[in-house]
């Protein structure tokens, strides 16, 4: 792992579940929405509601970043 914390959008790319015109789209509603004043959208969410992602896809997505930031913590900080 490198020294940043992957994002969900980067990891749903590199698993070639959404392309980046469909990142960017979903990116795009989130920060809408945001700027409409409704509540916080997480991208999965969105990415589902467009249609881009299944609800498992989201868990599988959410289980590397839980697996990622388990391990970074346990190795400490990257030096």
């Amino acid at each position: 792992m490198n020294d940043e914390s992957r994002l969900f959008g980067e990891i749903a790319f590199e698993l070639g579940y959404v392309t980046t015109a469909q990142l960017y789209e979903a990116l795009t509603v989130q920060a809408r929405l945001e700027v409409d004043g409704q509540p916080h959208r997480f991208l999965g969410e969105v990415l589902v509601d467009l249609g881009y992602l299944t609800e498992r896809r989201v868990l599988e997505i959410l289980s590397i970043l839980h697996r990622d930031e388990r391990s970074s913590v346990r190795d400490g900080p990257a030096r």
